[in-house]
């Protein structure tokens, strides 16, 4: 009978002593495995999020996203809406309650129309284009002062005022305001996967 006892006793022991050395690694390793900042050696610093510049968000603007522009001139409100990848882009132009759908391709522009696509040329008629074009508005501010409150930074060259509205790692809208106005808005840049008519 003395011999099961002290088997029993033994296994309890060894039991207990497999415990606490269980105890002990898992403390062990739990507290080798905590970093808080008062750990981090001063050398050390935490990873800075940098906002991107004016110049690196109009660069991001180069051939990817979707688009919708109003162009008031005089009575009249253009109202130019889609999509540009690379040299495709798609979309509708709309004047008072008129629709125009569009598809260019290349240096191509056709309308839209029952299912088929016809060449135009007057998709600008009107406006001047020029402030469409990103690389445009680029050289006007390049080298200009400016000022920024809010993320907005606003140049002023001779009677043409523009307005880049940012956050923070892209342009959200540039409006051009002269004689006329255009407010150009911007939206899921780099993220179009496809042209299509």
């Amino acid at each position: 009978m003395e011999d099961g006892s002290s088997n029993k006793t033994s296994a309890y022991i060894q039991l207990g002593i497999g415990l606490v050395f269980i105890i002990i690694l898992v403390i062990i390793v739990k507290v080798s495995g905590v970093r808080n900042d008062e750990n981090i050696p001063q050398n050390e610093t935490k990873e800075e999020i940098k906002e991107l510049t004016i110049d690196e968000k109009l660069n991001k603007l180069t051939d990817n996203y979707k688009y919708n522009y109003e162009i008031t001139i005089g009575e009249i409100t253009y109202t130019y809406n889609g999509s540009k990848m690379g040299l495709k882009e798609s979309g509708y132009l709309k004047i008072n309650d008129n629709y125009l759908y569009y598809y260019k391709d290349n240096n191509y522009t056709y309308e839209v129309k029952n299912g088929g696509l016809f060449q135009i040329d007057n998709l600008y008629s009107n406006i001047d284009k020029n402030y469409l074009d990103i690389e445009y508005i680029k050289n006007l501010i390049k080298d200009q002062e400016y000022t920024n409150e809010d993320s907005k930074y606003s140049y002023t060259i001779e009677s043409t005022q523009i307005i880049i509205d940012t956050s923070e790692d892209n342009i959200t809208s540039i409006q051009v305001i002269n004689e006329n106005n255009y407010k150009l808005e911007y939206s899921d840049i780099g993220s179009i996967k496809e042209i299509n008519y």
